[in-house]
This record gives structure tokens, sequence and C-alpha cells, in this order.
């Protein structure tokens, strides 16, 4: 029997990184989909939900900032559980999590889903820190764009099935029922988590602090860097748009376009649907240009197009709506790979799973206020106007501010 060879330490590392590469980006692309196909459930249905409940579907807004109010709250936290009990193990609580909330969603009833908003807002926040933590340590860093933006196609994959399953099975079942099988695909993916815990949680510290202090010490630390700084306020922009588009779209184009739940689910499906694929595109040139560059040029354009879909009306073909929602979506919901990929790019090589924690407080911080926001104009004004202007106009601010940064660390 030959002897057992011992493989020099990068050879090792390849190997490692090889085998375990693929199990890992399945595993954080798919969990974080189940997630956010759990807080995008009500938003899709709230044309069906809405009379149900008692509220009217514009009211939506204030669900999704009670998401993110529970995400801003996790995330002061998770570094230390992510730490101490490893990035699977913290996946598999994150869908926990998820999973009760969008069941507590399905009851109908106020209370409930106020609880369940913040228990999905709280499964929100360790996912991305998590798949950081899992994507840096497994992939090659020349790869991490690419498959940065690969796990960050769960939202347009959730987005997908959100905006063309669940109103089908909504209208075959009704909105309940798809809310529980949300519920469902969480619990499955935790099953399948636990088979590549022990492989995979190797880092974890039992010492590690459990204080919110990581969390305060993880902003200060993007507060203090100029380039984490200048893309963490940014991000704010990008998100409060990007949350406003999936919480209030089918909303606004069955108002305003007169179309069926169906169809305006479809169109919102779509955007999402082309969205994975062009994650994966900017990916691929912001790993061949600059990341900073495709980054802001997705704010600027992103601006412009949200703020043409308030013009949207009986009058437009359905055609032209599809093809404005997927332009939305090759924008608002295909930038969020690349910040992340930029944010662990600019932190220090043994900071980024709090860098990428830090950031993502900004990140939620537009999905608290942004889409309560827009709710509040539309009831105080009785238009989306204001709204409109507002969101697009910070997109587009914030778009500019990282091509000024990009051109300067250019030189």
């Amino acid at each position: 029997m030959s002897a057992l060879r011992v493989l020099p330490a990068r050879e090792a590392t390849r190997y490692i990184k090889a085998n375990v590469m693929f199990p890992v980006v399945f595993l954080t692309l798919f969990s974080q989909a189940a997630i956010v196909l759990a807080s995008l459930a009500l938003p899709v249905l709230s044309p069906a939900a809405a009379p149900d409940i008692g509220v009217s579907a514009s009211a939506i807004g204030y669900f999704s900032s009670f998401i993110y109010l529970g995400a801003i709250s996790s995330s002061f936290i998770s570094i230390g559980y992510i730490n101490r009990f490893g990035g699977i193990r913290m996946l598999q609580a994150s869908l926990g999590l998820a999973a009760l909330g969008v069941t507590f969603v399905a009851s109908g009833q106020i209370t409930f889903i106020i609880a369940g908003a913040l228990l999905i807002g709280l499964s929100y926040g360790p996912a991305n820190p998590t798949s950081s933590r899992l994507l840096v340590r497994y992939v090659p860093r020349n790869l991490q764009n690419f498959y940065f933006s690969v796990k960050q196609t769960s939202v347009p994959v959730a987005g997908t099935l959100a905006g063309f399953a669940l109103p089908v099975i909504t209208a075959f079942a009704g909105w309940r029922v798809a809310c529980l099988l949300c519920a469902v695909a969480c619990v499955g993916l935790i099953v399948v988590a636990g088979v590549w815990r022990q492989e995979l949680d190797t880092d974890r510290d039992p010492m590690a602090s459990l204080s919110a202090a990581t969390g305060f010490r993880a902003i200060a630390l993007v507060l203090r860097q100029p380039r984490l700084r200048r893309i963490a306020l940014s991000s704010t922009a990008f998100a409060s748009l990007q949350f406003v588009y999936t919480s209030f779209f089918v909303a606004i184009i069955t108002q305003q376009a007169d179309l069926s739940l169906v169809v305006a689910g479809a169109a919102f499906s779509a955007a999402m649907a082309i969205s994975a694929g062009t994650r994966l595109f900017w990916g691929w040139i912001a790993d061949l240009f600059s990341g900073s560059s495709v980054l802001g040029l997705l704010g600027i354009g992103m601006g412009v197009l949200f703020f043409a879909l308030y013009f949207v009306d009986i009058s437009w073909p359905i055609a032209l709506i599809f093809g404005l929602s997927v332009a939305i979506g090759v924008t608002a919901v295909s930038w969020n790979g690349i910040f992340l990929s930029e944010i662990a790019r600019a932190a220090p090589a043994d900071k980024i799973t709090d860098a990428t924690a830090g950031s993502m407080v900004f990140v939620f911080a537009g999905g608290l206020v942004a889409p309560a926001t827009f709710s509040l104009l539309e009831r105080l004004t009785g238009d989306y106007l204001t709204g409109f202007l507002i969101v697009a106009a910070l997109a587009v601010i914030g778009g500019l501010t990282i091509l000024k940064q990009g051109a300067i660390a250019s030189h």
C-alpha cells in the first residue's frame, strides 16, 4: 500500500475549495432565496391579502419596514453568533426564524403579521455576513465578484417564485396556503444544510463574544474608513429604491394599469428572472473592469428607470409594462453582489465579516425607512409622485458618489 501523501498547504487549499465551494454556493444561494421568498410573500400577494387583513394594499410598506427593523436589530448581534456557532448553523437558525415568521403572516391577524415581519427581519440580519464569511473562505479571490453575484441571485430567484408561483397558488388555494408553502421551503433547507454543517463550520469559536457591542464596532469600522463609508451610504439609497420596488410594484401596477394580480405578478416575476442572469453578467463585468464603476452606473440607471414607473397607466401596452419592469430589475435588483464584493475588497482581511455586517445595517436602514415613508407620503398627498422623486433622486446621487470614488481611486 502506498504511503499517504501530505499535500502542500497551497495545493491542499485548492483541493478543499474545489470540493466544497459548490455546496457553499448552493447553500448560501438557496437559503437566502427562501428567506427573501418569505419576506416577499405578503407584498406580492397584498392585493389578495389586504381585504382579508382589513387594510389597503398601499399599507404594505409598513410591513416591509417591520421586516427591516428586525433585520437591523439582528445585525447588531449576528457577528458574535456567526463566530461562535458557525456559518451553516446560522443559516439554519435564519431559515427557522423565516419559517416561523411567514407562518405567523398566514394567520391574517395584524398582531401576528407584525410579529411575523419582525421574525423574518431577524432572519435577514445574519444572512449576508454569514454568506460572505463562507464565500470568502471557500471561493478563490479572483472569482469572488462572480460568485458573490451568483449567491445574490437568491433575490431574483425568490422574486421569480414570488411573482409567478405565489399568485397562481393563491388563485387555486388562497394566499394563506401560499405563505405556508414558503415556510415548508425554509424547513426543507434546514435539513439539507445540516448535512454539511460538520464539514463547513470548522472555524467556529466557542468563546466568541455574543455582545451587541460587536455590532456597534462593525458600524464604527465602516464609518471610519472613507471607502467603506461611501459604499455603505450609497447602498442605503440603492436599497431604498429596491425595497420600494419589490414592496409596491404589484400593488401600483394593479391600481394604475388595472392589471390582474396574476399578470402584475408575472411582470414582477419576469424582472426577477432576467435580473438573475444580469447579476452574473454585472459580476463578470466588474471582475474584468471596475466594480465601483459598474455599481455607480447601476445606481444612476435604477433611479432613472424607477421614476418612469410613476407614469404607467391603463394606456400602456402590457409589453411595455413588462419591459419597464425588466429594466428596473436589471438595475435595481442586480447591484447587491458587486456591493458585497466591493465591501469585502475594501475591508481589512481579518474584518470582512464585521465590515459586511456593519454595511448591511445601512442597507437595512433603507428597507426600514423607505417603504414606510413611501406609504406615508401616498397617504398624505394621495399620490405616489413625491415618493418616486425622492427615492429616484437618492439612487442617482448614490451612483454618482460611487463613480467619483472610483475615479479618485484610479488616480
